[in-house]
């Protein structure tokens, strides 16, 4: 958290005080001191007074930004101060004589109009799919006699009223009783009936239950320890131990499905991937926490989802994954698979927008104005974007050569010219030194109708990490981090083909129980659509 610098407080007060000396001596006329000499000497005072104030300035500009990262955002003002300043200057400038204004700066590159934002669909509501449960409610025998007359009156339809009724989950025992047969003629040659398979042999969890185990976890980012709890609200006090215990046990036998996921994303035509941190405990670690990453690999945009769990940031890492694979590559300057994209034919390297874009709009909440024509260009970019959001690639393709690369080109001249003002430690010279060095990856998707303009698709994925890291900080082990990728990959899976997850879940436990042939694993993937088995489908709960 950066610091108002004391010192630049200090000289800022002697400053004041000298201004305040001139002004006296200028209430006095002093004959041994022109006016002239007064007011230069208040002009060099105000310009070293302005250094000072831009100094303080930027510094509160900077505890501005990080307030707005860890509660919620503010309006960006100019500082009373600077404005004060700037109307003493420009009196004092009167004062000398001198022009009020100086030269106008150089004109900004023009930027196209951009197309009118599209109006967000409205969210659908689902509630006519929930089942209705008919209650009929009638007036009393006294209440329906007819005050004219006193008829009973006859029924002639009804008014309906509608409410949504919760059900808390219920938790009970199903008791499968194996009937055993048995020759009573020789006594011999004893049968059992077969009972419903279990994914975890030796343990009383159904599918149902370990499905709502790995749904709360996973999806839901629930620690463990919060699910307990859950269900002992409904008579069920399980130990926190054994719930993770089903848990690790349920990532380890999906893990199968790991190698068949990886293979169907090297068939893709292209390939996102983003990285989040997973801390794991380890013993021998410094504060007994291992630094671990979750890498996520997306193929074609929403087609497949691999997620693997590293110990650390290497690059070796998605260089394996992705090794062979001929298609464009989208991440967001990760200098580890740089090697990647050496030797002969390498794969199209694709940047991300989002993350050039985020450098921009960082140096401006810090206070400094100039990137705002960058973020303007950029609005009108994403907007061309949502146009082009429900065309084909060759369409897209055309209307990005229309719109989209003449916005590309005004936006190289503007950080061009941001490039002689900006410093190079500062964080505008940190977003331009990141758009120079990446503008060849940057701009990649206006020759390819098929590629996004940033790796946002990847991103709003991973935020399951992050709020799985805030909730839970880490995973219980190294050992832990692929069980958990493994559950992950098919969970964003069902996010991606809009597959109910506890749904999917129960029938994915019931069909590894059930002794699935491995020659047919691949149909096991979200993707796949699970038909429901009535024959292997157990009874929820």
């Amino acid at each position: 958290m950066p610091v108002m610098d004391t010192q630049s407080l200090q000289q800022a007060d002697e400053v004041v005080s000298a201004l305040e000396t001139l002004r006296t001596r200028l209430t006095a006329q002093h004959d041994d001191e022109s006016a002239q000499d007064v007011l230069t000497r208040a002009s060099q005072l105000i310009e070293q007074l302005r250094e000072l104030v831009s100094t303080l300035d930027g510094q509160l500009a900077a505890m501005r930004w990080l307030a707005q990262k860890q509660y919620r955002p503010k309006s960006e003002k100019v500082p009373p101060g600077q404005l004060a300043l700037d109307l003493l200057g420009y009196l004092m400038q009167q004062a000398q004589g001198e022009p009020a204004t100086a030269a106008p700066p150089a004109p900004l590159p023009p930027v196209p109009d951009p197309p009118a934002r599209l109006k967000r669909e409205k969210r659908k509501s689902q509630l006519h799919l929930l089942p209705v449960e008919p209650i009929t409610v009638e007036l009393a025998e006294s209440a329906r006699r007819c005050d004219a007359c006193g008829e009973l009156k006859s029924e002639i339809g009804f008014e309906p009223k509608r409410h949504i009724i919760y059900q808390p989950a219920r938790l009970f025992i199903r008791e499968e009783r194996l009937i055993k047969y048995a020759c009573r003629a020789c006594g011999d040659g004893v049968i059992c009936a077969h009972g419903t398979p279990k994914l975890i042999e030796g343990s009383n969890a159904s599918s149902s239950l370990l499905a709502h185990l790995v749904v709360s976890k996973v999806v839901d980012t629930t620690p463990i320890e919060r699910v307990g709890k859950q269900l002992s609200r409904h008579g069920a006090d399980i130990a926190s131990s054994t719930l993770h215990d089903w848990f690790g046990r349920s990532g380890q036998e999906v893990e199968v499905l790991q190698p068949v996921a990886h293979q169907q994303l090297l068939r893709c035509g292209m390939i996102s991937l983003d990285d989040s941190p997973l801390p794991a405990k380890h013993r021998d670690s410094p504060h007994g926490i291992q630094r671990g990453r979750l890498w996520l690999y997306v193929g074609d945009v929403s087609d497949i989802a691999y997620c693997e769990y590293t110990p650390d940031w290497k690059g070796d890492h998605p260089q394996r994954v992705l090794r062979g694979f001929a298609g464009p590559i989208q991440n967001d300057g990760y200098g580890g698979i740089h090697r990647l994209f050496t030797g002969d034919d390498p794969p199209t390297r694709v940047g991300c927008n989002d993350h050039c874009r985020r450098k921009f709009v960082d140096a401006l909440q810090r206070g400094d104005k100039r990137p705002e024509a960058v973020i303007a260009i950029y609005g009108a970019l994403y907007a061309v974007e949502r146009e082009a959001k429900e065309l084909s690639p060759d369409e897209r393709l055309a209307l990005r050569a229309t719109k989209s690369t003449p916005l590309w080109q005004a936006l190289r001249v503007e950080v061009d010219r941001l490039a002689t003002l900006g410093e190079r430690k500062s964080p505008l010279g940190k977003a331009i030194t990141y758009f120079v060095r990446q503008e060849p990856c940057l701009s990649a998707f206006l020759s390819n109708g098929h590629l996004p303009i940033s790796n946002a698709h990847v991103e709003r994925l991973l935020r399951t990490v992050a709020l799985f890291r805030r909730n839970s900080l880490f995973v219980g082990s190294p050992d832990a981090g692929p069980r958990y990728a493994a559950l992950l990959t098919l969970a964003l899976n069902c996010t991606l083909r809009d597959v109910n997850p506890y749904s999917y879940f129960v029938e994915l436990f019931d069909r590894l129980a059930g002794g699935w042939p491995r020659s047919r694993i691949a149909d096991l993937l979200p993707q796949r659509r699970i038909v429901p088995d009535q024959a292997l489908k157990q009874p929820q709960a």
